[in-house]
């Protein structure tokens, strides 16, 4: 049988691992270092998945240059250590195997600096899955997510009606529908079946063995 997707395109955080808790001990430091009150990972959640640029002035309140500031600090920590404070989603790693062994490619592409990215993936040994990792520049603010998703399938050499998306926010389905590529939104992340279906994901899933089982079905 001929698969119907030849890449799938992966969104990092909340896709591929649970990296909350590390990201949120490094937005405390950020957040105490400019005098702002910590969060708990219930007042954080809306934090991840937008640019950090985005998520301190939206949600935090900070001005451009507070953000700026804030996100020197939250790298400065987050590379330090907290980039590994996470786990990969159940299922995941058996997931990427399968779908290379039925010829799909795969692929990252995630709002994260491409450098963060390529240390994570590395360190726990996911690198290797993956045909291209596509994040951004560290000097990068701002930008939609259809751009990464179209620079993952450019350097995988995949045309976009042969991708699948697979993500866990409003951000991963909304930059999909710009390219025209359906989106499979994992519920097992950090956004609620509300959003994804608000943004008109394509497919809903619970678990890595659901997404595998549309996606070589």
């Amino acid at each position: 049988m001929t698969p119907t997707y030849d890449l799938v395109i992966f969104d990092h955080d909340g896709t591929i691992v649970d990296s909350a808790p590390g990201i949120l001990k490094s937005a405390n430091a950020a957040f105490e270092e400019l005098g702002y009150p910590a969060l708990s990972m219930a007042q954080f959640s809306p934090y991840l998945g937008p640019p950090l640029q985005d998520s301190f002035t939206q949600f935090a309140g900070m001005s451009s240059e507070e953000a700026r500031r804030a996100i020197a600090v939250y790298r400065r920590e987050y590379a330090a250590g907290n980039c590994f404070v996470l786990r990969i989603f159940p299922g995941m790693e058996q997931l990427l195997r399968n779908l290379r062994a039925a010829g799909i490619k795969t692929a990252v592409a995630s709002s994260k600096p491409t450098v963060f990215l390529e240390k994570v993936l590395g360190g726990i040994g996911l690198r290797e899955r993956f045909d291209a990792v596509c994040g951004v520049e560290l000097d990068r603010l701002h930008g939609g997510k259809d751009d990464i998703i179209a620079e993952a399938a450019r350097q995988c050499g995949v045309p976009l009606a042969r991708c699948l998306m697979v993500g866990d926010r409003r951000f991963d389905v909304e930059g999909a529908k710009i390219l025209g590529i359906p989106c499979a939104g994992v519920l097992y992340g950090y956004g609620s079946r509300e959003e994804l279906e608000r943004a008109g994901a394509e497919f809903l899933v619970e678990s890595c063995g659901a997404l595998e089982r549309i996606i070589l079905n």
